[in-house]
């Protein structure tokens, strides 16, 4: 059952999703956001990206659990409407089995689609997947041993398209 997750991150004391080490307060998105089904109100382009993933996560057997997307976060990404944070199993708790193996081929996905989707990067396992790394990923400086399951996104996938 896919169910909008704000709730859950909240819960789990998750306000932001750390990948860059630009510190600052979010910005005011300056485009306009469009209903996106379960994942709410997104920009066009990551209502593409999230409808395309959904359809080949449908196809390919390795479908999300539930999905979070436009919420307050100290990054850009998440309050623009440019990113979704896909839960593989429950927030909290590190995916194992055949929820790890299901995140992974979403990886995979998304990250063969970079161009097409205009992803700006991926995140997954203590990993990003960026232009930076040349797709090939690279551990994310800010997910240090003890910084949690969600900080570390071992628990979903997110991904954000470029502005």
């Amino acid at each position: 059952m896919r169910t909008r997750i704000i709730p859950l991150l909240a819960s789990a004391g998750v306000t932001a999703t750390l990948f860059a080490a630009s510190a600052g307060t979010a910005h005011a998105s300056t485009t306009a956001l469009v209903g996106c089904g379960s994942a709410g109100k997104v920009t066009a382009k990551m209502c593409r990206l999230y409808k395309a993933a959904s359809s080949a996560s449908s196809k390919g057997k390795y479908h999300w659990d539930s999905v979070g997307c436009k919420h307050s976060d100290p990054l850009p990404y998440h309050p623009q409407g440019r990113a979704c944070d896909l839960v593989y199993g429950k927030i909290g708790k590190s995916a194992t089995g055949d929820n790890r193996a299901d995140g992974a081929k979403m990886v995979k996905w998304l990250v063969k689609y970079h161009g097409k989707y205009s992803i700006d990067h991926v995140i997954w396992q203590g990993i990003i997947y960026s232009p930076n790394g040349n797709w090939h990923g690279h551990a994310d400086k800010n997910c240090k041993k003890g910084s949690g399951v969600t900080v570390c996104h071992r628990d979903h996938v997110h991904v954000a398209v470029k502005p």
